[in-house]
């Protein structure tokens, strides 16, 4: 069967460990307004942009509360706590490195589709010394509609010229494999933030407990 020729890596939570710090950053913007933050609602947010995020904030709260300001708020605390975190070792997720060396020593193309701002994506992937390993990386603010829509994968394969059958998602969240479900690509489940949905139980992606397992499993296909 073969490795795909395209491998396209969702980033917040599959590439770097940052879930946590926008939860925590939540809590942060919840104590200093005073709404209350549920984890099960934070599931929902994970993967998705910053205009779906906005969206669900309101529907969740009410047209009335200023879910833009609570937005800017943790945005800024987000940022605050990523100045350290992302200099320092547990940044990068088990085997990312050794994964992004093989599919290179391979000639595999690999790209990075995040619903992040492509500013914050560089900024990682720099930061991180990994973005020599990329061959395109594309936001979420790059497309119409956001995941769970399939228009970011669907942009990563036209702009690589690679037929989406043929590509690879490999993914954290349940909106990601939802999007590379639409898409027609093949996806990885890597769970971190959120363990098991309905949509993960209805689409049975195959599921990895981290990127070494992912590597192992490449290796041998």
């Amino acid at each position: 069967m073969g490795i795909p020729p395209l491998i396209i890596f969702d980033m917040d939570g599959l590439m770097f460990d940052t879930e946590k710090l926008a939860y925590r950053a939540w809590q942060m913007a919840a104590a200093h307004y005073g709404f209350s933050f549920e984890r099960t609602l934070f599931e929902q947010l994970i993967g998705i942009t910053n205009q779906d995020i906005v969206r669900k904030m309101a529907d969740y709260y009410g047209p009335d509360q200023p879910v833009q300001e609570w937005r800017a708020y943790m945005r800024l605390k987000k940022h605050e706590l990523e100045y350290s975190f992302i200099r320092g070792p547990h940044f990068k997720k088990a085997g990312l490195d050794e994964l992004l060396s093989f599919l290179k020593s391979q000639g595999i193309k690999i790209a990075v589709a995040s619903s992040s701002a492509r500013e914050v994506i560089h900024r990682f992937l720099t930061v991180s010394h990994t973005l020599a390993f990329i061959d395109l990386y594309v936001s979420g603010e790059e497309v119409p509609n956001g995941k769970p829509s399939p228009d970011i994968f669907l942009e990563v394969c036209t702009r690589l010229k690679v037929n989406p059958k043929e590509a690879l998602v490999l993914e954290d969240s349940p909106a990601g494999i939802q999007a590379a479900y639409l898409a027609g690509i093949p996806a990885f489940f890597i769970p971190d933030f959120v363990k098991e949905t309905a949509i993960i139980r209805k689409l049975k992606p195959k599921i990895f407990r981290d990127l070494v397992e992912v590597e192992q499993y490449l290796r041998f296909v």
